[in-house]
């Protein structure tokens, strides 16, 4: 996002809040309308798709990172990101609809929340999954961050949460359809544009520095490998703004376009 302003998911973030919505239907209503509308969704896909209700309450130790869990802890991460995506579609519908940055944060968090907390309680009824205290954990961790992001503009600036994503093996042949759970295809990071870091207008802009974690090799394909790195990377939003491509510019505060980060270890 350009230095200095509140970046959106949404265009229309200068217009009179009169214009945004019907004077009958205020930010509130909007809200409840909206949470309904997440509540609803996840509770049906979670009862017809993740078996939900099929066992009593259970919970279940899923060890954070460790190289015997399922994914090697990069579900963790998986869950942040959902948390703060979610926060962040959700605030930009908020502040769309007319309200300020601290209440569309706020009313925004609470909607991230919701729905990643109401997954985790449903996988609670559920014979394979079962309630982990560390996926909600890690949960709330991104809605918190995500929080911080939209009701910071300079917060927003200086840290980007990206999932960057290729299909792995198994994806480009079929025989797995779930890009969210395709771990080796994935991998997480904060950036941290230095344009937003230090003064100057100089080849700096275009270069970002990056903290991630993926795991590879837990599909089965190979040897297992949990994988932090840091990095640096180019900061494509950077060209986005100079072609005042607004759009563009914030959706790469949340994508990674692959092969434009360069990981220490490779």
């Amino acid at each position: 996002a350009t230095a200095g302003t509140q970046a959106d998911l949404t265009p229309s973030d200068t217009a009179p809040s009169a214009e945004r919505w019907p004077a009958c239907l205020g930010i509130d209503q909007r809200a409840l309308l909206l949470n309904t509308g997440i509540a609803s969704a996840v509770c049906a896909y979670g009862f017809t798709k993740w078996g939900w209700g099929e066992s009593r309450f259970a919970f279940q130790n899923e060890h954070w990172f460790g190289s015997g869990t399922g994914s090697g802890g990069a579900d963790k991460i998986g869950h942040a990101y959902t948390g703060a995506a979610i926060t962040a579609i959700s605030s930009s519908l908020y502040r769309h609809w007319g309200a300020d940055d601290a209440d569309a944060a706020s009313l925004g968090a609470v909607s991230g929340a919701l729905a990643t907390s109401l997954v985790e309680l449903g996988d609670g009824f559920s014979d394979e999954y079962g309630f982990s205290w560390e996926d909600q954990v890690f949960n709330l961790a991104g809605v918190g961050l995500e929080y911080f992001r939209q009701r910071y503009p300079e917060v927003r600036e200086r840290v980007h949460f990206r999932w960057e994503y290729f299909p792995s093996s198994q994806v480009r042949s079929g025989r797995k359809t779930d890009i969210m759970t395709d771990y080796e295809g994935a991998r997480w990071m904060l950036a941290f544009p230095l344009r937003t870091w230090l003064e100057g207008d100089g080849w700096l802009d275009w270069i970002e520095i990056l903290v991630g974690y993926g795991t590879r090799g837990y599909d089965g394909s190979a040897k297992e490998r949990r994988h932090p790195f840091i990095g640096i990377g180019l900061h494509l939003p950077l060209a986005t703004d100079r072609l005042k491509a607004r759009g563009p510019s914030r959706i790469l505060e949340y994508l990674q376009v692959p092969y434009t980060a360069l990981p220490v270890p490779p």
